[in-house]
């Protein structure tokens, strides 16, 4: 009885998530066909790209708690990953998959030996890392050094395309997400987070486990990488390896509720359309805003936007169940 009450404990949240994310499946995929203009389209796309990494960055970051400034590295190798193998003949979709697969053997490049690594000092390697591989790429000439690489075309751009690989691509992150939080893994990985001594001392192997979360995380980043450069046709160094990516990263999952499946999503939603806003309005001190934005999440709302919600939730529940006793 025990065992068959906790399976379906664990199915339900997952089933709900699944119903839930198809819905929002199918209404993102109609909004296209909705007369939508060349512009909106545009910033749905990118904020789905985003979504994509924000998620993959929430499956190491959130559920492990372990902190990573060093996701530019796989999000800029699947970008010139892509573009060199799609000028080299390679079909779009078999490039980002390549550009995935870079990108997971890079995570078990930085991640065996920084793994071994304990708390802040795990954060700052990969930063160190990151900028590394920025300041090695702008200085090679098969990625066009700092005057950037430019993919060429093969046919008539077509936007729509573009938008629904973005969104095939943020569908399986989610659903990636999904299935690794309501599985061993993900049980692991919280165990990690909350104490990794007493997680190890249970049986469970927090350095397999974390290098496990990050190569998915790192193959998801590579691959929305890949689906950018397929859109924006034109890269360089600093436009995808920059820190200010890291940085952006990591403070999508953490602005709608890091650690959570929904977070990471609302999260990136955010962001990405009150990005478009900032840099416009305020295009030197937007970092800056970001900066104090996170500080005061931290401060009052550590669970986010998602956190706000569920508080809320619960504060409009109480007082409906006073109401209806009185």
């Amino acid at each position: 009885m025990t065992a068959t009450a906790t399976n379906t404990g664990n199915t339900s949240p997952l089933v709900r998530s699944a119903v839930l994310g198809i819905i929002l499946l199918i209404v993102t995929a109609a909004l296209p066909l909705a007369g939508l203009g060349p512009n909106s389209i545009r910033l749905m796309f990118v904020t789905l790209v985003w979504l994509t990494a924000s998620v993959a960055w929430n499956l190491l970051g959130g559920f492990a708690g372990q902190v990573s400034f060093g996701f530019a590295v796989f999000y800029g190798l699947g970008a010139y990953t892509t573009a060199i193998a799609y000028n080299s003949g390679l079909d779009r979709f078999a490039s980002i998959i390549l550009s995935a697969g870079v990108a997971l053997v890079a995570s078990f490049l930085i991640g065996l030996p920084t793994f071994r690594l304990k708390g802040p000092y795990f954060a700052i390697a990969t930063i160190g890392v990151s900028e590394a591989v920025r300041v090695i790429m702008t200085n090679l000439e098969i990625t066009g050094g700092a005057s950037g690489y430019r993919i060429m075309e093969r046919g008539a751009f077509n936007q729509r395309l573009h938008f629904y690989i973005a969104l095939a691509l943020a569908a399986v992150a989610v659903a990636a997400s999904m299935l690794v939080r309501y599985s061993k893994l993900g049980l692991a990985l919280i165990s990690i987070r909350e104490d990794q001594d007493a997680a190890s001392d249970l049986g469970v192997d927090p350095f397999r486990t974390k290098l496990l979360a990050h190569a998915l995380g790192a193959a998801l980043t590579g691959a929305a990488g890949g689906v950018f450069v397929g859109y924006a046709a034109f890269i360089y160094p600093q436009g995808v390896f920059g820190f200010d990516i890291s940085v952006a990263i990591l403070l999508m999952p953490t602005i709608g509720g890091v650690g959570t499946v929904w977070g990471p999503v609302i999260g990136a939603v955010v962001y990405g359309f009150v990005q478009e806003e900032l840099i416009a309005s305020f295009p030197q001190f937007h970092l800056l805003l970001y900066g104090a934005l996170l500080i005061l999440i931290i401060l009052f709302e550590p669970g986010g936007v998602l956190g706000l919600f569920q508080k809320l939730y619960y504060f409009v529940r109480a007082r409906t169940s006073i109401g209806s006793h009185s």
